[in-house]
Protein backbone atom coordinates (compact mmCIF):
# COMPACT_ATOMS: atom_id res chain seq x y z
CA UNK A 1 0.00 0.00 0.00
CA UNK A 2 1.48 2.97 -1.06
CA UNK A 3 -0.19 5.43 2.09
CA UNK A 4 2.15 2.69 4.08
CA UNK A 5 5.44 3.47 1.84
CA UNK A 6 4.39 7.62 2.36
CA UNK A 7 4.18 7.32 6.05
CA UNK A 8 6.97 5.33 6.51
CA UNK A 9 5.12 3.44 8.46
CA UNK A 10 3.66 -0.82 8.77
CA UNK A 11 0.86 -2.08 9.83
CA UNK A 12 0.10 -4.66 12.50
CA UNK A 13 -3.68 -6.58 12.25
CA UNK A 14 -5.02 -9.08 15.02
CA UNK A 15 -7.18 -11.65 14.48
CA UNK A 16 -8.95 -13.27 17.60
CA UNK A 17 -10.62 -15.71 15.15
CA UNK A 18 -7.29 -16.77 13.56
CA UNK A 19 -5.24 -16.54 16.33
CA UNK A 20 -2.83 -14.25 14.31
CA UNK A 21 -0.80 -11.22 14.25
CA UNK A 22 -0.45 -10.18 10.52
CA UNK A 23 2.32 -7.81 9.84
CA UNK A 24 1.70 -5.73 6.29
CA UNK A 25 4.81 -4.19 4.70
CA UNK A 26 5.37 -1.42 2.71
CA UNK A 27 8.83 -2.65 0.22
CA UNK A 28 10.00 -2.08 -3.00
CA UNK A 29 8.15 -5.41 -4.45
CA UNK A 30 5.27 -4.35 -3.13
CA UNK A 31 3.08 -5.08 0.36
CA UNK A 32 4.45 -8.19 2.45
CA UNK A 33 2.20 -9.74 4.34
CA UNK A 34 3.44 -11.37 7.29
CA UNK A 35 0.90 -13.74 9.35
CA UNK A 36 2.46 -15.52 13.11
CA UNK A 37 0.42 -17.33 15.16
CA UNK A 38 -0.64 -15.88 19.06
CA UNK A 39 -3.21 -16.99 21.31
CA UNK A 40 -6.51 -15.25 20.76
CA UNK A 41 -4.87 -11.71 20.27
CA UNK A 42 -7.68 -9.24 21.06
CA UNK A 43 -6.08 -6.13 21.02
CA UNK A 44 -2.92 -4.38 19.94
CA UNK A 45 -0.97 -1.03 21.06
CA UNK A 46 2.07 0.68 19.35
CA UNK A 47 4.04 3.47 21.05
CA UNK A 48 7.64 4.08 19.64
CA UNK A 49 9.32 1.40 20.04
CA UNK A 50 6.75 -0.98 21.85
CA UNK A 51 3.92 -2.89 20.31
CA UNK A 52 1.77 -4.18 23.18
CA UNK A 53 -0.30 -7.87 22.31
CA UNK A 54 -3.78 -8.62 24.18
CA UNK A 55 -3.76 -12.14 24.08
CA UNK A 56 -6.25 -14.64 25.79
CA UNK A 57 -4.15 -15.32 29.45
CA UNK A 58 -1.44 -12.27 28.78
CA UNK A 59 -0.26 -9.01 27.94
CA UNK A 60 3.01 -9.45 25.73
CA UNK A 61 5.20 -6.30 25.09
CA UNK A 62 7.94 -6.71 22.38
CA UNK A 63 10.43 -4.47 20.87
CA UNK A 64 12.09 -4.49 17.21
CA UNK A 65 15.64 -4.96 16.54
CA UNK A 66 17.24 -3.60 13.28
CA UNK A 67 20.35 -5.49 14.35
CA UNK A 68 19.26 -8.92 14.96
CA UNK A 69 16.97 -9.01 12.19
CA UNK A 70 19.49 -10.09 9.19
CA UNK A 71 20.91 -12.68 11.23
CA UNK A 72 17.77 -14.20 11.99
CA UNK A 73 18.71 -18.14 11.13
CA UNK A 74 15.39 -19.11 9.89
CA UNK A 75 15.74 -16.54 7.23
CA UNK A 76 18.94 -14.60 7.00
CA UNK A 77 18.37 -11.04 5.47
CA UNK A 78 14.45 -11.74 4.45
CA UNK A 79 13.76 -8.68 6.97
CA UNK A 80 14.69 -5.40 7.74
CA UNK A 81 13.03 -5.50 11.17
CA UNK A 82 12.18 -8.04 13.86
CA UNK A 83 9.91 -7.98 16.50
CA UNK A 84 10.93 -9.65 19.73
CA UNK A 85 9.57 -10.32 23.24
CA UNK A 86 10.78 -8.02 25.75
CA UNK A 87 7.84 -8.49 28.99
CA UNK A 88 5.31 -10.70 29.60
CA UNK A 89 2.09 -10.26 32.08
CA UNK A 90 0.24 -13.31 32.88
CA UNK A 91 -3.51 -11.63 33.37
CA UNK A 92 -5.88 -15.19 33.18
CA UNK A 93 -8.79 -14.81 31.05
CA UNK A 94 -9.94 -11.65 31.74
CA UNK A 95 -10.80 -10.85 27.98
CA UNK A 96 -8.28 -7.86 27.60
CA UNK A 97 -9.76 -5.40 24.39
CA UNK A 98 -8.09 -1.83 23.27
CA UNK A 99 -4.45 -1.62 24.94
CA UNK A 100 -3.10 1.63 25.21
CA UNK A 101 0.69 2.94 26.72
CA UNK A 102 0.22 6.12 28.97
CA UNK A 103 2.57 7.48 31.22
CA UNK A 104 5.05 4.42 31.32
CA UNK A 105 2.09 2.08 32.19
CA UNK A 106 0.13 -0.38 29.74
CA UNK A 107 -4.12 0.40 30.31
CA UNK A 108 -6.36 -2.00 28.98
CA UNK A 109 -9.85 -2.51 28.74
CA UNK A 110 -10.61 -5.70 31.25
CA UNK A 111 -14.04 -6.71 29.79
CA UNK A 112 -14.99 -9.52 31.52
CA UNK A 113 -14.69 -7.32 34.84
CA UNK A 114 -16.51 -4.00 33.11
CA UNK A 115 -13.64 -1.66 33.82
CA UNK A 116 -10.73 0.13 32.93
CA UNK A 117 -7.80 -2.06 34.02
CA UNK A 118 -3.36 -1.17 34.59
CA UNK A 119 -1.44 -3.85 33.95
CA UNK A 120 1.10 -4.65 35.83
CA UNK A 121 3.38 -7.27 37.75
CA UNK A 122 1.45 -7.12 41.41
CA UNK A 123 -1.65 -8.94 40.20
CA UNK A 124 -3.99 -9.93 37.39
CA UNK A 125 -4.45 -5.99 37.08
CA UNK A 126 -5.18 -3.32 38.94
CA UNK A 127 -8.65 -1.87 38.54
CA UNK A 128 -8.43 2.30 37.75
CA UNK A 129 -12.33 3.16 36.39
CA UNK A 130 -15.72 1.43 35.92
CA UNK A 131 -18.64 2.96 34.36
CA UNK A 132 -21.21 4.08 37.21
CA UNK A 133 -23.94 1.84 36.26
CA UNK A 134 -22.00 -1.10 37.05
CA UNK A 135 -22.31 -1.63 40.58
CA UNK A 136 -19.57 -4.51 41.12
CA UNK A 137 -16.20 -5.40 40.11
CA UNK A 138 -17.01 -9.30 39.31
CA UNK A 139 -16.21 -11.12 36.42
CA UNK A 140 -19.44 -11.27 34.60
CA UNK A 141 -19.20 -8.99 31.45
CA UNK A 142 -21.95 -6.66 32.58
CA UNK A 143 -21.60 -4.24 30.23
CA UNK A 144 -18.71 -5.61 27.38
CA UNK A 145 -16.82 -2.26 28.07
CA UNK A 146 -14.43 -2.92 25.15
CA UNK A 147 -12.77 0.15 24.17
CA UNK A 148 -11.34 3.62 25.75
CA UNK A 149 -9.82 6.72 24.42
CA UNK A 150 -7.09 8.48 25.91
CA UNK A 151 -6.67 12.09 25.86
CA UNK A 152 -2.79 14.25 25.00
CA UNK A 153 -2.00 13.60 28.44
CA UNK A 154 -2.61 10.01 28.48
CA UNK A 155 -5.40 9.93 30.69
CA UNK A 156 -8.84 8.04 30.02
CA UNK A 157 -11.29 10.32 28.72
CA UNK A 158 -13.85 8.14 26.83
CA UNK A 159 -15.19 4.64 26.78
CA UNK A 160 -17.63 1.89 24.75
CA UNK A 161 -19.79 -0.57 25.39
CA UNK A 162 -22.33 -2.59 23.75
CA UNK A 163 -25.05 -1.76 27.17
CA UNK A 164 -25.27 0.22 30.21
CA UNK A 165 -26.07 -2.82 31.92
CA UNK A 166 -25.83 -4.05 35.16
CA UNK A 167 -26.20 -8.06 35.10
CA UNK A 168 -24.13 -10.89 33.78
CA UNK A 169 -23.87 -10.28 30.01
CA UNK A 170 -27.49 -8.45 30.46
CA UNK A 171 -26.02 -6.37 27.22
CA UNK A 172 -26.59 -9.74 25.02
CA UNK A 173 -30.30 -8.71 24.57
CA UNK A 174 -29.43 -5.40 23.03
CA UNK A 175 -26.51 -5.45 21.63
CA UNK A 176 -28.27 -3.84 18.48
CA UNK A 177 -29.27 -0.46 19.39
CA UNK A 178 -27.70 -0.49 23.12
CA UNK A 179 -24.18 0.56 22.73
CA UNK A 180 -23.20 3.88 24.36
CA UNK A 181 -20.66 6.22 24.72
CA UNK A 182 -19.32 7.16 28.23
CA UNK A 183 -17.51 9.99 29.05
CA UNK A 184 -14.50 8.87 31.87
CA UNK A 185 -14.67 11.94 34.34
CA UNK A 186 -17.91 12.35 35.29
CA UNK A 187 -19.43 8.69 34.10
CA UNK A 188 -22.10 10.52 31.56
CA UNK A 189 -23.32 8.79 28.79
CA UNK A 190 -22.61 11.23 25.84
CA UNK A 191 -24.02 9.01 23.50
CA UNK A 192 -26.64 5.76 23.02
CA UNK A 193 -28.34 3.63 20.67
CA UNK A 194 -25.31 2.97 19.00
CA UNK A 195 -24.91 -1.19 17.37
CA UNK A 196 -21.79 -2.57 18.97
CA UNK A 197 -19.70 0.09 19.00
CA UNK A 198 -15.57 -0.12 19.56
CA UNK A 199 -12.09 1.53 19.03
CA UNK A 200 -13.04 5.44 20.24
CA UNK A 201 -10.29 7.27 19.64
CA UNK A 202 -9.23 11.51 19.75
CA UNK A 203 -8.07 12.38 16.73
CA UNK A 204 -6.40 16.01 16.63
CA UNK A 205 -8.58 16.56 19.26
CA UNK A 206 -11.87 15.24 17.20
CA UNK A 207 -13.58 11.80 18.92
CA UNK A 208 -14.24 9.48 16.65
CA UNK A 209 -15.10 5.92 16.98
CA UNK A 210 -16.99 2.93 15.24
CA UNK A 211 -20.43 2.03 15.24
CA UNK A 212 -19.61 -1.33 14.62
CA UNK A 213 -22.69 -3.21 13.97
CA UNK A 214 -23.58 -0.69 11.54
CA UNK A 215 -20.34 -0.72 9.62
CA UNK A 216 -19.54 3.55 10.20
CA UNK A 217 -16.67 5.58 11.51
CA UNK A 218 -18.47 8.34 13.44
CA UNK A 219 -17.67 11.73 14.39
CA UNK A 220 -19.32 12.99 17.75
CA UNK A 221 -19.79 15.97 19.22
CA UNK A 222 -19.76 15.24 23.27
CA UNK A 223 -20.94 18.24 24.09
CA UNK A 224 -23.99 18.02 22.28
CA UNK A 225 -24.31 14.01 21.88
CA UNK A 226 -24.27 14.14 18.10
CA UNK A 227 -22.26 12.19 15.35
CA UNK A 228 -22.03 12.11 12.13
CA UNK A 229 -21.14 9.64 10.14
CA UNK A 230 -17.97 10.03 8.07
CA UNK A 231 -17.79 6.92 6.25
CA UNK A 232 -20.26 3.67 5.94
CA UNK A 233 -17.69 0.67 5.23
CA UNK A 234 -18.90 -3.31 3.93
CA UNK A 235 -17.57 -4.71 7.03
CA UNK A 236 -18.39 -5.05 10.89
CA UNK A 237 -16.07 -2.49 11.60
CA UNK A 238 -13.23 -2.65 14.80
CA UNK A 239 -10.08 -1.37 15.14
CA UNK A 240 -8.63 2.30 14.34
CA UNK A 241 -5.50 3.85 13.78
CA UNK A 242 -4.77 7.37 12.56
CA UNK A 243 -1.38 9.28 11.08
CA UNK A 244 -1.52 12.18 9.64
CA UNK A 245 -4.30 13.13 7.03
CA UNK A 246 -5.03 8.74 6.92
CA UNK A 247 -7.33 6.60 8.94
CA UNK A 248 -6.87 2.76 9.15
CA UNK A 249 -9.84 1.07 9.60
CA UNK A 250 -10.40 -3.22 10.39
CA UNK A 251 -13.40 -4.80 8.77
CA UNK A 252 -14.61 -8.51 9.35
CA UNK A 253 -16.64 -10.70 7.72
CA UNK A 254 -18.61 -11.47 10.96
CA UNK A 255 -18.63 -15.53 10.90
CA UNK A 256 -18.82 -15.32 14.67
CA UNK A 257 -22.53 -15.44 15.70
CA UNK A 258 -21.78 -15.37 19.51
CA UNK A 259 -21.53 -11.80 19.85
CA UNK A 260 -24.11 -10.31 17.58
CA UNK A 261 -26.51 -12.69 17.76
CA UNK A 262 -28.52 -14.43 14.96
CA UNK A 263 -30.76 -11.47 13.68
CA UNK A 264 -28.62 -9.67 11.06
CA UNK A 265 -26.98 -6.56 11.88
CA UNK A 266 -27.49 -3.21 10.05
CA UNK A 267 -24.05 -3.74 8.04
CA UNK A 268 -25.12 -7.05 6.37
CA UNK A 269 -28.56 -6.48 5.88
CA UNK A 270 -29.02 -5.98 1.66
CA UNK A 271 -25.63 -7.34 1.28
CA UNK A 272 -24.23 -10.03 -0.67
CA UNK A 273 -21.23 -10.50 1.63
CA UNK A 274 -19.12 -8.14 3.75
CA UNK A 275 -15.14 -8.04 3.32
CA UNK A 276 -12.27 -9.03 5.72
CA UNK A 277 -9.00 -6.52 6.17
CA UNK A 278 -8.37 -3.09 6.46
CA UNK A 279 -9.08 0.25 4.54
CA UNK A 280 -7.65 3.93 4.21
CA UNK A 281 -9.25 6.60 4.69
CA UNK A 282 -9.20 10.29 3.80
CA UNK A 283 -9.73 11.67 7.70
CA UNK A 284 -11.46 14.65 6.13
CA UNK A 285 -13.32 13.44 3.89
CA UNK A 286 -14.14 9.46 4.76
CA UNK A 287 -13.15 8.61 1.35
CA UNK A 288 -12.03 5.12 0.69
CA UNK A 289 -8.21 5.76 -0.16
CA UNK A 290 -6.97 1.77 -0.01
CA UNK A 291 -7.89 -1.77 0.90
CA UNK A 292 -5.99 -4.71 2.33
CA UNK A 293 -8.12 -7.90 2.12
CA UNK A 294 -7.51 -10.64 3.91
CA UNK A 295 -7.77 -14.59 3.18
CA UNK A 296 -6.58 -17.40 4.14
CA UNK A 297 -9.29 -18.52 7.14
CA UNK A 298 -9.08 -14.78 8.48
CA UNK A 299 -12.58 -13.91 8.49
CA UNK A 300 -12.40 -11.36 11.31
CA UNK A 301 -9.95 -8.54 12.53
CA UNK A 302 -10.07 -7.57 16.25
CA UNK A 303 -7.70 -4.59 16.50
CA UNK A 304 -4.75 -3.03 14.08
CA UNK A 305 -1.20 -0.82 15.24
CA UNK A 306 1.03 1.28 12.80
CA UNK A 307 4.75 0.31 13.47
CA UNK A 308 7.61 2.53 12.61
CA UNK A 309 9.51 1.71 9.34
CA UNK A 310 9.09 0.16 5.89
CA UNK A 311 10.60 -2.54 4.83
CA UNK A 312 9.56 -6.38 5.45
CA UNK A 313 8.90 -6.55 9.69
CA UNK A 314 9.03 -9.87 10.76
CA UNK A 315 7.71 -10.98 14.66
CA UNK A 316 8.94 -14.07 17.35
CA UNK A 317 5.82 -15.20 19.67
CA UNK A 318 7.44 -16.06 22.94
CA UNK A 319 5.89 -19.44 22.64
CA UNK A 320 8.85 -19.51 19.45
CA UNK A 321 11.91 -20.85 21.02
CA UNK A 322 13.87 -19.41 18.34
CA UNK A 323 13.61 -15.96 20.49
CA UNK A 324 15.21 -17.35 23.29
CA UNK A 325 18.30 -17.23 20.93
CA UNK A 326 18.04 -13.58 20.20
CA UNK A 327 20.40 -11.46 22.35
CA UNK A 328 19.44 -7.79 21.99
CA UNK A 329 21.35 -4.46 23.09
CA UNK A 330 20.53 -1.52 22.46
CA UNK A 331 22.00 -1.03 19.03
CA UNK A 332 23.40 -4.69 19.18
CA UNK A 333 22.35 -8.05 18.55
CA UNK A 334 23.38 -11.51 18.66
CA UNK A 335 22.25 -14.60 17.97
CA UNK A 336 23.22 -17.39 20.05
CA UNK A 337 24.19 -20.98 18.60
CA UNK A 338 21.54 -23.03 19.67
CA UNK A 339 22.39 -25.98 22.54
CA UNK A 340 23.41 -28.71 21.02
CA UNK A 341 21.07 -31.68 22.88
CA UNK A 342 23.21 -34.62 23.35
CA UNK A 343 25.69 -32.31 25.28
CA UNK A 344 22.52 -31.42 27.61
CA UNK A 345 22.43 -33.08 30.94
CA UNK A 346 19.79 -33.57 33.45
CA UNK A 347 19.99 -32.01 36.87
CA UNK A 348 19.95 -34.17 39.81
CA UNK A 349 16.17 -35.46 40.38
CA UNK A 350 14.76 -34.46 37.10
CA UNK A 351 13.56 -36.75 34.83
CA UNK A 352 13.98 -36.69 31.20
Amino acid sequence: MAILQGLGMSLAIASYQASVVILASATADGLSVLPRSFDKPMGLAASGDRLAIAARNEALILAPSGALAPGYPRAPNAYGTLWLPRSLFYTGEIDLHDPAFANGALFAVATRFSCIARIDDGASFTPVWKPPFVTDLVAEDRCHLNGMALDEAGAPRFVTALGATNMAEGWRAGRAAGGVLVSVPDGRVVLDGLCMPHSPRLIGGVLHLLNSGAGEVLRVDPATGTAQVLARLPGYARGLVARGDFLFVGLSRLRDRRGAGDAPLPVERGRESLICGVVALDRHSGRVLGRIDLVGGVDEVSDLALLPGTGRHGILNHADPAHRLALALPGQGFWAAAPDPSRITSLPGASA
